[in-house]
């Protein structure tokens, strides 16, 4: 069933993520497990997860070298 859910709330979170990726992954975390029975819920919780962890690293390293 994935076409159960919104799709707006899955961008919200990137766009979140992208703005300020502990915020992000915070809502990719509760998008995971408070709506875990809508797959596409789920599915983009663990996206959003990966992306802020990655834009967290990206961010820490460019930091560190400038």
């Amino acid at each position: 069933m994935e076409n159960d859910g919104n799709i707006i709330w899955a961008i919200l979170g990137y766009i979140i993520a992208l703005i300020s990726p502990i915020i992000g992954l915070l809502y990719g975390a509760g998008l995971f497990y408070l709506k875990n029975d809508v797959a596409l819920y789920k599915k983009h919780g663990r996206l959003i997860i990966y992306f802020s962890i990655l834009l967290f690293v990206i961010t820490t390293i460019v930091r560190h070298i400038l």
